[in-house]
């Protein structure tokens, strides 16, 4: 964890002997902090020497090496801005993202001060293990993170009204549907129903035509994703306890399992698995999108906030994509978005909380940390947007490219592996324009029916995936799951999640 700063220091100072206070002012407000006033930075280089040094946790998908060259760059850049910080950067392996994870917030000796939850551990567990501190004096300091961030997304990251964490700002807006390849779409006639509204009868006649037109093709790889379509999960995975209509105009909690709703999609899936339309033995395949890369899917349910962003997402598989929406862009309790924390071993949460609200809210500080450094790291495209500089990819480039999704605010960043300019501009705008339900920021705690939850989760699954790929036959195994999720206590988990929401909603 070490990043040795004093040769820049040296070098700046001697830089300032040399430059004396006559140098040009220069703009401060590019991503890539490269045009920075020296003049601005005399003055601050001896108050630096005791500036406390904050370490925060990355999380990058391949190892990386330029640690200290982007530290060192970042550093300077504080300095220049007399933030009153410094940064030190801990890339964490996800293989050992757990225990090195759980370690460093449990010891003085080796700790970090400024954390995220993704990948990680649920919220709800970060606070009951106490490996972070309450923010809402701390945010009260820096109302400009809450004007990025958005008053009414706060809650995401709030525990019985006590502010935890910083939400990460990203698209909180979503909605759910289906990619069909374009090429496909174009063959069958319905590449002019992009972006569309369907229900269910109209995506299974597409679905059908395709299976028609390539019938060496599957064209539904996950099918449990499709089943979430009409409901709020509140983000419980496993579904026990949901609020029908996505949680609007609704706060009862209700046992899906035994809704018309879940009834419906089984009767579709069964149709669709008659008609060859699932991904072969799919109870014993590794599901991911590589099938579509590989044409051994054509399509699949795929959701994101905008039309646009649902493409720019899937086109990575190497096809065009025509995407019909199932339904419409919503933030309600299932669009929970990770945050950031101040751990509890940190010994100076001001210094922590001041560097917080630069990666909230400096573009520069954020691009340097998210993507690195401009013509190393990245390049920028004749639109503005990055991408992997000549000669390098995500295994090679030693940063984290890519990965600007899980940092504290990527809309600072530079758009990365697009062409729209306009992607974080567009992310901001769906957020601010699509409908909020009152659940947003729920956070269910199963700790107090902890039993009852585990038990329900096994009979889960026992039984979904093989009744969702109708792999056996709902009208047979339908009332014995339902039996079985009964008897493993089910109702008292929505009894408790019940419970929890009232309260939460009396809260607000």
């Amino acid at each position: 964890m070490k990043k040795i700063i004093g040769l820049f220091l040296a070098a700046a100072m001697s830089g300032l002997l040399l430059a004396g206070c006559v140098a040009p002012a220069a703009e401060k407000n590019s991503n890539d902090g490269e045009k920075v006033s020296i003049a601005e930075m005399e003055g601050t280089i001896t108050d630096s020497l005791e500036w406390p040094t904050v370490t925060f946790a990355i999380l990058p998908t391949q190892e990386i090496t330029d640690v200290d060259l982007v530290v060192d760059k970042l550093n300077e850049y504080l300095v220049s801005i007399d933030a009153g910080v410094l940064a030190d950067i801990v890339p964490i392996e996800f293989g050992n993202l757990s225990t090195t994870m759980t370690l460093m917030l449990s010891s003085s000796d080796t700790p970090i001060d400024i954390f995220t939850n993704m990948f990680y551990s649920t919220m709800i567990d970060v606070v009951n293990n106490e490996q972070c501190i309450p923010l809402d004096d701390y945010i009260k300091k820096y109302p400009e993170i809450v004007n990025v961030i958005g008053e009414e997304y706060l809650p995401f990251a709030q525990i019985s009204g006590i502010q935890y964490g910083l939400p990460v700002v990203g698209a909180y807006s979503g909605f759910s549907g289906y990619a069909l390849r374009e090429d496909i779409a174009n063959e069958i006639g319905v590449a002019d129903r992009d972006g569309e509204v369907l229900t269910y009868d109209e995506l299974t006649e597409i679905l059908l035509k395709a299976k028609e037109a390539h019938p060496e093709m599957c064209f539904i790889i996950n099918s449990v994703t499709g089943c979430n379509t009409n409901i709020d999960t509140m983000g419980d995975s496993t579904l026990q306890g949901v609020l029908l209509n996505r949680g609007l105009d609704t706060s009862e909690v209700v046992n899906y399992y035994e809704s018309e709703e879940f009834l419906s999609y089984l009767r579709y899936t069964k149709k669709w698995k008659d008609a060859g339309l699932f991904l072969e033995d799919p109870l014993n395949q590794t599901i991911d999108n590589s099938y579509l890369k590989t044409g051994v899917a054509g399509g699949e349910f795929f959701g994101g906030y905008s039309i646009e962003d649902a493409k720019t997402s899937i086109s990575t598989y190497g096809y065009e994509f025509t995407i019909f929406k199932l339904n419409e862009p919503l933030v309600n309790a299932s669009s929970s978005s990770s945050a950031y924390f101040i751990s509890s071993v940190c010994k100076n949460p001001d210094a922590a909380m001041k560097m917080l609200a630069l990666l909230y809210t400096d573009p520069v500080v954020a691009t340097y940390v998210a993507q690195g450094i401009k013509d190393i790291h990245y390049v920028l495209d004749e639109n503005g947007c990055s991408w992997y500089p000549a000669g390098k990819e995500l295994t090679t480039v030693n940063w984290c490219a890519g990965s600007q999704f899980y940092f504290p605010n990527k809309t600072l960043t530079y758009p990365f592996e697009t062409s729209n300019p306009n992607y974080y501009k567009d992310m901001i705008k769906s957020n601010q324009d699509c409908q909020v339900t009152d659940a947003v920021g729920f956070v269910f705690d199963s700790s107090e029916v902890y039993d009852e939850y585990s038990a329900v989760s096994t009979v889960i699954d026992e039984y979904l995936k093989a009744l969702v790929y109708a792999e056996i036959d709902y009208e047979s195994y339908l009332p014995e799951f339902q039996h079985e999720l009964r008897d493993a206590g089910i109702e008292k988990v929505i009894d408790a999640k019940q419970e929890q929401l009232n309260k939460f909603l009396e809260s607000q």
